[in-house]
């Protein structure tokens, strides 16, 4: 779904009017372009593998996604007056919301609300072709693993990286009146926003389109390596990490520097079984 909302920014053409997409996902974690992974997801979820790793184009925050979260795309021409425009993209989501009992709002922040509790956050990336402004809807989404999944961890971390704003969130499925699923949202929106036709990809695009989801969008590089610099610490360990490798290792016990190790979570032990109190810089990693 990332490479199809990439390939859209890029390629469509837009000219005689916006594209919508509409899309569920299976449990995952979404971090924006440039946010740090190490700063923004719990480690018990990077270190079971429980929950799939994902990194869009655009900037913005960590979301959850799952079977009970709808996803939502506009791609449009592309002109100065759409960045940061969400209120002309969001609105008429917000009026479908609306007409089914949900009391939604924006905030300042470009999320939307109901009763006070986010709903949605939203995104951009532009190429100044098209613009694609994008975001989620919480319908029935598990509140308990998006909330535990994005719980700080209990050890310091520096990065320059964009930071997510935590918020207080809420499902929709119980306000909402005759929809409980974000499957019923899903055929809900198409009728409001009046999405008439079916845009179809040749087999030349989907081949585009998978080729750029496994050599990009699933890469250690994508995910892992576009985390910023980041520094993690820890009693007396301190880990420097930059392009998903570990630069640096620092501790009072005099642990030799340890240099270009891949930093995937599944190898980690192996990578450092042969040095000295390895097990101390596990405890800080795990």
């Amino acid at each position: 779904n990332l490479a199809i909302e990439e390939h859209l920014v890029r390629h469509a053409d837009c000219s005689k009017g916006d594209l919508l997409l509409l899309y569920i996902n299976t449990p995952c974690m979404v971090l924006g372009k440039n946010q740090s992974i190490y700063k923004e997801i719990n480690f018990e979820y990077l270190r079971n593998g429980t929950l799939l790793l994902c990194r869009r184009i655009s900037g913005g925050g960590t979301v959850y996604q799952d079977e009970g979260n709808l996803c939502f795309s506009f791609i449009s021409q592309f002109s100065e007056q759409k960045i940061n425009n969400y209120r002309s993209f969001n609105q008429p989501v917000v009026n479908a919301l609306r007409k089914i009992g949900v009391d939604a709002e924006m905030d300042e922040r470009n999320n939307i609300l109901c009763n006070g509790k986010k709903i949605s956050g939203n995104a951009q990336f532009t190429n100044r072709k098209n613009i694609i402004s994008h975001g989620t809807i919480l319908v029935d989404a598990n509140l308990d693993v998006l909330r535990a999944s994005l719980r700080p961890n209990d050890f310091k971390v520096e990065s320059k990286a964009v930071s997510s704003v935590r918020s207080s969130v809420t499902n929709i499925n119980g306000i909402a009146v005759g929809l409980s699923s974000a499957k019923d949202l899903k055929e809900h929106l198409k009728t409001e926003l009046r999405a008439v036709d079916v845009l179809g990809f040749s087999d030349a695009e989907w081949n585009i389109i998978n080729q750029a989801a496994e050599e990009k969008f699933k890469s250690f590089e994508w995910i892992y390596g576009r985390s910023p610099l980041t520094t993690i610490t820890k009693s007396d360990l301190q880990v420097v990490v930059e392009d998903g490798i570990i630069r640096e290792i620092k501790t009072e016990l005099s642990l030799p520097l340890l240099t270009g190790i891949r930093y995937e979570f599944g190898s980690i032990k192996k990578a450092l079984e042969n040095y000295p109190n390895a097990s101390d810089v596990l405890k800080l990693l795990f």
